[in-house]
């Protein structure tokens, strides 16, 4: 279940590059208004893989709209806001709150929700093209020579970067539906790459956009679509539309 929503800035401003931070405030602050267990379970609890590992299933884009203005981004008037989960209680929670007070804030800034409306599903097939609307992050484990493990975010050009995606979605299946999908996934990322390092609570995050097909079980596709593809999803990383042209990297963020 995805949203698409119209905000307004109430005051022209220079946003930081590290701004996307200030959205996960603005969603978890609307789920809590809307549906305040839906909110406590998804930031406090998330839901629980079998191994113990636990997922949130939200995902949501950058803003649309913005100019890169020298070191930040110029925001004003109407910009255009996605979110989407798997699990139809988050979204409620958070169109539920947006729409109860539609006088929100981004960071510091005054923002009105103008609009709220519920996207329609595509049709899930087995071979599918995106391109995303958030930098996708995928990490490994690594040991170093002194023997700590340390993490490494994974490029596109790394054949394990697409194999991690799939795995990643398998495990995310297993904590919302309580199942595992072991469906073939095959994830083709196509250049060229743009690299994204943002810092969410005092974590650097290197994601990228770009654009890939991936083909297999058309039920994880959905899940990918709908919950995000790799990790961080739910501080703003991994969301994905449909790709109608070749496919390229372009991204309005």
């Amino acid at each position: 279940m995805r949203l698409k929503i119209q905000l307004r800035l109430l005051r022209s401003g220079q946003l930081p590059w590290s701004y996307p931070e200030w959205l996960r405030g603005l969603a978890y602050t609307a789920m809590a208004r809307g549906l305040p267990q839906v909110a406590h379970q998804l930031h406090e609890e998330g839901w629980s893989h079998p191994e113990g590992r636990r997922y949130k299933p939200l995902t949501y884009s950058w803003l649309h709209g913005l100019r890169p203005n020298g070191s930040g981004l110029w925001a004003e008037g109407t910009v255009t806001w996605w979110a989407s989960s798997p699990i139809p209680a988050v979204v409620e929670a958070l169109a539920l709150g947006l729409l109860l007070e539609p006088e929100v804030r981004l960071g510091p800034y005054p923002v009105m929700v103008e609009r709220v409306e519920v996207e329609s599903a595509p049709d899930f097939r087995e071979t599918m093209t995106f391109t995303a609307l958030s930098p996708i992050t995928i990490s490994t484990g690594e040991r170093r020579g002194d023997g700590r493990l340390v993490k490494r975010y994974l490029s596109p050009e790394e054949a394990a970067f697409g194999r991690a995606l799939a795995e990643n979605l398998r495990r995310k299946a297993a904590a919302f539906y309580g199942r595992e999908l072991r469906g073939e996934l095959e994830i083709q990322p196509h250049p060229p790459y743009r690299s994204k390092l943002v810092r969410i609570h005092d974590t650097d995050i290197r994601g990228w956009l770009f654009s890939f097909t991936v083909s297999g079980d058309p039920e994880l596709i959905r899940l990918g679509y709908e919950a995000g593809f790799g990790e961080h999803t739910a501080s703003g990383f991994g969301m994905v539309r449909i790709y109608a042209h070749k496919p390229s990297a372009e991204a309005e963020i």
